[in-house]
């Protein structure tokens, strides 16, 4: 009877494992890749602006120095070809980014400098993208996460500049407004923090771990996992099974009460960075799935593109009823070109 409870098992690990399978668009133009850039879809084309690499993929430890960018890049087709369709207002990184009916919504990001309250829509029509201004957000910002729950933003945590603690503040927009304010919500419980996954399932909106800074700027990697409800507020829900931040978000909602995160970093290599460099393994490469019903966690599957990293501080985009991980940190200081496409079987 153990033996066959074990075989069933093993099966349905197996299917659940092979739903997704990758492929991969036409790499970014850009030989160092990026990181923190926003991403979106706008009139069925995607859209990656701004963020970060090392130029000459020099590291840190090396040398290497970050630099931001501003640049906007289009992709009308998985195999077509990338267009520079115009630049940012400066160069930004680390927004939150979320895809709307109005475009690609750029909330925040920041430069080696300081941080920003900018929000602004950018639209692609006809080869030209259009940046529509939104009111600028309560706060600077970089390293939040948020949601679209109706065509109303829903944004938390983050921190508001470069060497600044996380925070644990909640701001709304509605964008149907006739005219868009932004209003401060009741903030996020538990520990301030940063580079945490948000998602939505039904008017919710959820948030996952992410990373807390102490006075020291060290970092807590947490697992602890909340749930906003407009009209109601905050409850805590099941922990995620390990800690874990960075992960591309939104989640992605796949219509069965399931929110699935990609990856992440599960801070087991944190502190080890510059000891191990080039030897670094690269980040987790699960796929968890919260059930929004059953308040459970479970495995869903692995990122298991070849010869790929799984790849960290990039939103997750849903271009063409597809999970999108464009570009992302593959491992400290290493940013990459690549356009991972997950379809599910």
């Amino acid at each position: 009877m153990k033996g066959l409870l074990a075989l069933i098992l093993c099966l349905l690990s197996i299917r659940t494992e092979a739903q997704y399978s990758w492929k991969q668009a036409t790499p970014l133009p850009v030989a160092d890749g990026l990181a923190g850039a926003y991403a979106g879809v706008s009139n069925g084309a995607l859209i990656m602006a701004g963020g970060t690499n090392f130029p000459g993929n020099k590291r840190p430890w090396d040398g290497g120095v970050k630099t931001w960018y501003d640049t906007i890049w289009v992709l009308e087709k998985e195999n077509g070809t990338w267009k520079q369709a115009g630049k940012l207002p400066r160069p930004l990184g680390y927004g939150v980014s979320l895809t709307s009916k109005k475009g690609l919504v750029c909330l925040g990001g920041g430069d080696a400098k300081q941080n920003y309250p900018d929000a602004f829509i950018l639209s692609y029509k006809k080869g030209k993208t259009i940046l529509t201004p939104l009111p600028a957000m309560p706060a600077p910002v970089i390293n939040a996460c948020g949601v679209l729950i109706n065509e109303t933003i829903y944004i938390t945590g983050g921190i508001t500049s470069p060497t600044g603690r996380a925070a644990q503040h909640c701001w709304s927009l509605d964008l149907n407004a006739s005219s868009p304010q932004w209003k401060v919500l009741e903030p996020l419980p538990g520990l301030p923090r940063m580079l945490a996954m948000a998602g939505t399932e039904k008017g919710k909106f959820y948030v996952f771990g992410g990373v807390y800074l102490d006075s020291a700027l060290q970092r807590k990697y947490l697992k602890d996992s909340w749930v906003y409800q407009p009209g109601i507020g905050w409850k805590q829900i099941a922990d995620l099974p390990a800690v874990l931040a960075a992960a591309p978000t939104p989640a992605y909602n796949n219509g069965h009460a399931d929110l699935l995160l990609f990856g992440g970093d599960d801070g087991a290599n944190a502190a080890r960075v510059t000891e191990l460099k080039d030897a670094h393994p690269g980040f987790n490469r699960e796929i968890l799935r919260y059930n929004t019903i059953k308040d459970t966690w479970s495995v869903a599957g692995y990122v298991k593109a070849e010869n790929v990293y799984a790849p960290v501080t990039t939103p997750l985009v849903i271009w063409n009823n597809a999970v999108v991980l464009p570009g992302g940190e593959a491992r400290p200081a290493v940013r990459s070109r690549k356009i991972l496409i997950a379809v599910q079987k």
